[in-house]
């Protein structure tokens, strides 16, 4: 684990990093945090046995808790991951514990109590100042570097466990949502100017699917009919499609962050936190073109993402009851049937949709009397990780959870396809892709293309010719959402990725993702 940890990129970048000051300010930090460890050992084995229990219950759960994301994630934690742990309920937080526990860290916990038993000392001159003063020491450095690395560096490259768990603790108090929803605020996004009681002339329904791999879907080339509706509206022209397209991250929190702010990977890591909580957000360029906006949440009973302050650019958000788990392929349907008489009854509504999709574990997102590729694999709990000689039958549980759940949302949607109601337009793709546990680890959150495989398509009717054949990514979708409100360009408050609407196949460029907000992967 120590040979995978980051210490050998970190000595690669500080090689490459060709900004001298940025590379002499990450060698400081960089011994400084080295020196931390050292000094939480030599006080450790130097202190009285009531000391040393909370040395030793201190690593004891940063060891298991970085180990868990180990092998779950193959890296280590975030302060995303704790905010992710915040969102979830009761149940989630235990089943995710018990899929991500590594009993190899127990390992080097009877290793640090081996040594804390073997270095007794008659009188330590350490006892309760030395608590304080390691407490104080790394509450100062990590805090310091919190700041640091968001303004000066691109990483922070953790050590070993007791490092990552420092680092991920103090980002999250300096940088988590619940931070930021105290001390941000959006930029005041100036109006456009417009006539006396002027109201848009079509709807916009964006729709966010969870766990949606855009290689399982039939329209992208699947060999499963997953999506026999789909295919359907394609051939009528109804549908444009770009295939395969990539998401902003690997996990649900960050993708939703990036794509309401309208972020494109350079933007990642190079400032991240103040541009995603600081840059107008997509309801805000909603309500200043006098959109009504709702937002529906598929999955949360509370208000999950962002900050506090993007609640006051949404006329009305409604979450889901979870309480009845055994039939959550309702709550698509049940949205689908809302947003419907929205469209139906009237113009001007911006309409946001993060639907519970494909969530794990897949056999509860359908009826097992619909599964149409069978055996359909039955976890025991939401984070399980099955057996490789279970990965056909996690595919066929994936494979009927798409079919049942996404056609069946479209065709709740809409009566006729062809006289869509009020100019509706919809934009749908998928938060994040799946590795449907082919490489033995957690569902998505890691570092593999298959996790930021999505789909990306438009129904409605579309002026202009559009050029299906360009490499789409999630940054490309906010522009679009402004070209299809036809908010003024110079009113806009930065440069966005090209408009879907506008972006031609010679314009495709190399695409990236970020499975977290430290790093910038190819996905072509």
């Amino acid at each position: 684990l120590f040979l995978k940890s980051e210490i050998f990129p970190g000595i690669i970048y500080l090689v490459e990093k060709q900004d001298f000051a940025a590379t002499i300010i990450f060698s400081v930090y960089f011994l400084i945090t080295l020196y931390c460890l050292y000094f939480f050992f030599a006080l450790a084995l130097n202190s009285d046995w009531k000391y040393k229990i909370f040395y030793f219950v201190f690593f004891t759960v940063a060891v298991f808790y970085e180990y868990g994301y180990q092998k779950a994630l193959s890296r280590f934690s975030t302060f995303s991951d704790i905010e992710n742990i915040f969102s979830t309920n009761v149940e989630h937080k235990l089943s995710a514990a018990t899929s991500y526990l590594n009993f190899w860290a127990i390992i080097p916990c009877l290793v640090f109590l081996a040594c804390l038993f073997i270095s007794r000392v008659k009188e330590s001159p350490y006892k309760l100042k030395g608590l304080l003063t390691i407490v104080f020491v790394f509450g100062f450095i990590y805090l310091q570097l919190s700041f640091v690395t968001v303004y000066f560096l691109e990483k922070k490259s953790p050590v070993v466990s007791i490092d990552a768990f420092c680092r991920t603790t103090s980002d999250f108090a300096v940088w988590g949502s619940f931070s930021n929803g105290l001390l941000k605020e959006r930029e005041i996004l100036p109006k456009p100017p417009l006539e006396k009681d002027f109201k848009p002339n079509n709807n916009i329904v964006y729709i966010i699917d969870e766990s949606t791999m855009g290689d399982h879907l039939s329209i992208n080339g699947y060999e499963r009919d997953t999506t026999p509706f789909l295919r359907s509206l394609e051939k009528k022209g109804i549908l444009k499609n770009w295939g395969i397209a990539v998401s902003a991250t690997t996990g649900s929190h960050t993708t939703y962050e990036a794509l309401i702010a309208g972020l494109t990977p350079d933007d990642f890591p190079d400032l991240t936190n103040e541009k995603l909580y600081t840059s107008p957000n997509i309801f805000q360029y909603a309500k200043a073109l006098n959109y009504k906006t709702y937002f529906f949440d598929g999955q949360m009973q509370n208000f999950w993402g962002g900050i506090n302050d993007d609640k006051n650019y949404i006329d009305k958000w409604e979450g889901v009851n979870l309480t009845d788990n055994e039939k959550v392929w309702n709550n698509d349907k049940n949205i689908a049937r809302k947003v419907k008489k929205i469209i139906s009854n009237s113009k001007g509504n911006f309409i946001f949709i993060f639907k519970y999709g494909n969530h794990i574990p897949y056999h509860k997102n359908f009826p097992q009397e619909a599964a149409q590729w069978k055996p359909s694999y039955v976890s025991n709990h939401k984070f399980e990780i099955p057996s490789r000689d279970k990965i056909q039958e996690v595919v066929n549980s994936y494979d009927n959870s798409i079919k049942y759940n996404l056609d069946s949302f479209f065709e709740n949607l809409v009566d006729d396809y062809s006289k869509i109601p009020n100019n509706t337009v919809f934009i749908y793709t998928g938060d994040h892709g799946q590795t449907l546990f082919a490489n033995g680890k957690a569902s998505h959150g890691g570092l593999t293309k298959k996790e930021a495989t999505v789909p990306l398509f438009l129904i409605g009717n579309l002026e202009g010719e559009i050029d299906t054949k360009f490499k789409a990514s999630h940054s490309n979708i906010f522009a679009t959402v402004l070209d299809l409100m036809k908010y003024p360009p110079e009113f806009r408050q930065r440069k966005y990725a090209i408009s879907l609407l506008k972006a031609k196949e010679k314009d495709s460029k190399i695409r990236y993702f970020n499975p977290n907000k430290q790093k910038k992967i190819p996905f072509d």
